[in-house]
């Protein structure tokens, strides 16, 4: 159950930075389009009001960078910790009476 579980972490993490990726390049094509579009209008107030959309979306990257990193991060480490409890027991594990697993000792 416990590698099950695992993999559908894994999997719903994979499908995360799926559509981050796609939403990133949506994103970044709406913010050309809306540096373009800031160029063409004549009336001031207009552009500068889609000049702080493209602003805002150039942020909404940066964020978005960062969730995406912290996202990786946090799956090598749940990847290593998983890595690690199975070779920590080895085959060796005792279920105690609360149900925890814990490590044979020798006599």
């Amino acid at each position: 159950m416990g590698k099950e579980s695992g993999q559908n972490q894994r999997e719903r993490g994979e499908k995360t930075l799926v559509a981050i990726k796609e939403f990133k390049r949506y994103l970044e094509g709406v913010e050309k389009d809306l540096s373009r579009m800031s160029k063409k209008f004549s009336n001031k107030e207009i552009a500068q009001g889609v000049g702080f959309a493209a602003t805002g979306i150039h942020e909404a990257l940066t964020y978005l960078a960062i969730v995406k990193k912290v996202i990786e991060k946090t799956e090598r480490i749940v990847a290593k910790g998983n890595t690690v409890s199975g070779n920590e027991t080895g085959g060796l594990g005792e279920n105690d009476a609360d149900g925890r697993t814990s490590l044979s000792r020798p006599v």
